[in-house]
């Protein structure tokens, strides 16, 4: 009884000296195309009256709402000339997330046309850094 148990305790103390072989890389990043950088940002339609809504994208694909408290962006990607937002939203106890393409016509460097599917009548952001409330 006595050998099997040094036998184990030994094993565990080998095992234990073992040296890292270091640091896990952090994930890669997605690698954007230099359309879809354009897009990183904080973006803002401005409505009547002066406020305004609309989304911030982060360079990692992930995407969140900006004084719109009824949408939550999860992600987006910008493919084919459509910018891809993906919405999630908490059905009971699961999320259910949906992936729309609008088609984007790039004005100038801040601001641009977006498209909704099957309408001709673009919605207009602009580039805000300032006053950016994320939701």
């Amino acid at each position: 009884m006595f050998k099997p148990l040094m036998i184990a305790l030994l094993s565990v103390t080998l095992t234990a000296c073992v040296p890292d072989t270091g640091p896990t890389p952090p994930p890669a990043e997605t690698a954007l195309t230099k359309e879809a950088k354009y897009f990183v940002g904080p973006w803002v339609q401005v409505l009547l009256g002066g406020n305004g809504s609309g989304f911030e994208l982060s360079a990692d694909g992930s995407a969140k709402a900006i004084d719109d408290p009824q949408t939550t962006y999860s992600s987006w990607r910008f493919a084919d000339g459509k910018l891809y937002l993906t919405t999630a939203e908490t059905v009971g106890n699961a999320i259910k997330t949906t992936e729309t393409g609008h088609r984007v016509e790039i004005i100038d460097e801040t601001s641009f046309r977006m498209f909704s599917q099957g309408s001709d009548w673009p919605q207009v952001y602009h580039y805000n850094s300032a006053d950016v409330k994320l939701q």
